[in-house]
């Protein structure tokens, strides 16, 4: 079964801006944003930052995503409610654990084949240099794992529950930022590591939804 066409045609484009829009922040912003937001870094609104940034976190959206599942079963088992209910809630919360796990496989591969050092090199050295297969995980920082990592999970729980979509969105935009203003990334990684998830979760959804059942829940579904 091929991917649609309008999907193709959206990430696609979605694609190139997002590639336009790295190349700039790399050459011209990344690293004076940077440095900005280093001279404020013991001030009390980073240290809030410095919190928010732990909710991007993997295990705690698989944990939701399995205590959910859990959930799902037992309802099902007490009620005897009707199989095919139960089936469209494991269906949602699998697409959201596999959109999570794949595109952070993808991030991190990529961030040993791109090799850039993160801020922290910049803030000691005064550059930031990339060293292609050469450098720990942990020194990475292109493109953002946490970026990624929120915007696959908030992105997916936006699809599962569409009331909730703005806190969801403002969740991983206040998270993403969190990266650049306590310093752990560059806004360009941020930019890659959102477009990515978004890809992600966008491909996943059209594979789990392709016999045309929603992986939208409804609030009775999750009560």
């Amino acid at each position: 079964m091929t991917i649609p066409q309008n999907i193709k045609q959206r990430l696609l484009w979605t694609g190139f801006g997002t590639a336009v829009a790295t190349a700039v922040l790399m050459v011209w912003v990344d690293a004076p944003l940077a440095l900005f937001f280093h001279g404020y870094r013991d001030t009390m609104w980073v240290e809030f930052f410095n919190i928010i940034t732990n909710l991007a976190n993997g295990a705690i959206w698989y944990t939701v995503a399995v205590i959910a599942l859990a959930a799902a079963y037992i309802r099902h088992k007490v009620r005897a409610s009707n199989p095919v209910a139960l089936q469209r809630q494991f269906r949602a919360w699998l697409f959201m654990m596999v959109a999570m796990a794949t595109s952070g496989i993808f991030v991190n591969a990529l961030k040993l084949i791109v090799g850039r050092e993160r801020p922290r090199f910049l803030f000691r050295d005064g550059v930031s240099e990339f060293h292609p297969f050469d450098l720990d995980l942990t020194d990475c920082s292109f493109p953002s794992g946490h970026a990624q990592s929120i915007w696959a999970a908030m992105l997916s729980l936006a699809f599962i529950y569409p009331p909730l979509r703005p806190l969801f969105f403002l969740v991983a935009v206040m998270v993403s930022a969190s990266r650049v203003i306590i310093g752990a990334h560059y806004a360009s990684d941020v930019a890659a590591g959102t477009y990515i998830a978004v890809a992600v979760v966008m491909l996943w959804r059209w594979w789990f939804e392709r016999d045309g059942v929603s992986v939208a829940l409804t609030r009775s579904e999750l009560a």
